[in-house]
């Protein structure tokens, strides 16, 4: 983890039953509510708390099928001038 890229960081304190309290700033930032899911994975020696999104938000995050062969169309049709140039 590079320390450079470290945009905000809070101190937390861990309960006798191994809790934390995720402050309000990150919670609203990444749209956390209570009952969401979020994966802790130990990387290189420090602790990340990755959120899960649900299926209605990554559908709402993706493109369609259509959007998605437009720019593969696109993509090809740049390839293919690049290569005339």
């Amino acid at each position: 983890m590079e320390l450079g890229k470290t945009v905000d960081s809070k101190a937390v304190t861990i309960t006798n039953r191994g809790m934390i309290t995720i402050p309000s700033g990150f919670r609203k930032r990444f749209n956390l509510k209570d009952g969401n899911k979020v994966f802790i994975i130990e990387d290189e020696g420090s602790l990340r708390i990755i959120p899960i999104k649900s299926e209605e938000e990554l559908r709402k995050d993706s493109y369609s099928a259509e959007e998605m062969l437009k720019s593969m169309e696109q993509s090809k049709k740049e390839e293919l001038e690049q290569e005339d140039k």
